[in-house]
């Protein structure tokens, strides 16, 4: 009696080790083996089923397998994508009703490649979880505009004195300027964002965007995990339907930790190559994106605001029918595009320099300075 319940307890010591080392080390395939180990555990209570815990087991066992096999014949790969740079990244990120921001205070962003400094960079972030846009000068600020968007708005990379936002106010002095865009953000978290605050609203709200938002906003993006996902409901409204959660229960925001560890099945990677990545940009994922953008348009509209999409084209056909459709809706488009062969209007990991948001501030001006500014 007293071996068996040593035999117990040591066996559960195991379970518990394994399934923190899966956490710790944040490792798919060592989650899988915790299960395994769970469920053979189990064969120690009587009154569980037998029959239905083999079942389980060897389906469990079997999946692993497949898991490992894959893992270890992508190992190499694995391994050689990670000794190419040796990155080094010192941001910190909370988790909040839009998914990951970043901890108030300063961050400081340093990536190594090859023993390059490709970016170093300080990031200033205020107690909203948003980035802090130093005031250009001490002049009464009457009016608000609002910059959302991605990583390029947002100014990955790049100093609080060299984005976006920060350079318009080279043109727009009088105007109080916020950027509350988000490394990886996209359009169904602004819609999240606006509809929980329409104090947030400013007199006129900037998105900047390009095609790579269409996956961030139907939640086809590993990073979207977490964050607010949007449907279309039996009247073609756009509604509220909980989180992006890789398909599981999306009612709950169930913690980072599982998105990062999911992420990482080679199984999923699979499938992702064959099916998923093939339907990112299908005709239901712009049409849910365009609806997305639309009901933006419409919260705006109805706080008696402007709305602009600030569009990044490649010239595609997506980005013509994009284009397109905004102009049918009457949503006021200004054109970021920029030269793509000129080297100095990206750093090395392809963000905008700021030679870049210097020539896109000038293109923002140009605009409204024949439009809505006063």
């Amino acid at each position: 009696m007293f071996k068996n319940i040593i035999k117990k307890s040591v066996f559960l010591i195991a379970i518990i080790f394994l399934f923190y080392l899966s956490y710790l080390v944040k490792n798919f395939q060592l989650l899988l083996i915790s299960f395994c180990f769970l469920l053979s555990f189990c064969f120690f209570f009587k009154m569980i089923n037998k029959t239905f815990l083999q079942t389980l087991l060897t389906i469990l066992v079997a999946f692993t397998i497949i898991e490992l096999t894959l893992f270890f014949k992508n190992y190499d790969k694995i391994i050689n994508i990670n000794s190419k740079k040796n990155l080094s990244k010192h941001i910190e990120y909370k988790k909040t009703y839009l998914g990951n921001q970043p901890l108030s205070g300063k961050q400081y962003h340093k990536i190594i490649s090859n023993g390059v400094t490709e970016i170093n960079a300080n990031y200033t972030i205020n107690k909203n979880n948003f980035r802090h846009t130093p005031s250009i000068n001490d002049l009464v600020k009457t009016k608000r505009l609002n910059f959302f968007g991605g990583s390029l708005t947002f100014g990955w990379g790049l100093n609080d004195d060299e984005t976006l936002p920060y350079l318009t106010q080279d043109y727009l002095k009088k105007w109080n300027i916020n950027n509350y865009a988000l490394p990886g953000y996209g359009m169904h978290q602004m819609l999240a964002h606006i509809e929980k605050d329409t104090g947030v609203i400013g007199d006129i709200n900037i998105a900047v965007i390009y095609d790579a938002h269409i996956p961030r906003a139907t939640c086809k993006r590993d990073f979207t995990f977490g964050t607010p996902k949007y449907i279309f409901n039996k009247k073609k409204e756009i509604i509220r339907s909980g989180y992006c959660n890789f398909g599981f229960i999306d009612i709950l925001p169930l913690p980072n930790i599982f998105g990062l560890i999911i992420k990482r099945s080679q199984i999923k990677i699979l499938i992702d190559k064959i099916y998923v990545r093939k339907s990112l940009y299908n005709d239901k994922n712009i049409e849910l994106f365009l609806g997305i953008v639309k009901r933006i348009n419409e919260i705006i509209l109805n706080n008696e605001k402007k709305f602009i999409v600030g569009y990044m084209s490649e010239g595609t056909e997506i980005d013509r029918y994009i284009l397109g459709e905004l102009k049918k809706n009457n949503i006021k488009i200004i054109d970021l595009t920029l030269d793509k062969n000129n080297i100095k209007n990206e750093l090395l990991d392809g963000h905008p320099s700021m030679e870049a948001n210097l020539k896109r501030s000038l293109m923002i001006w140009n605009d409204l300075k024949n439009t809505f500014y006063e």
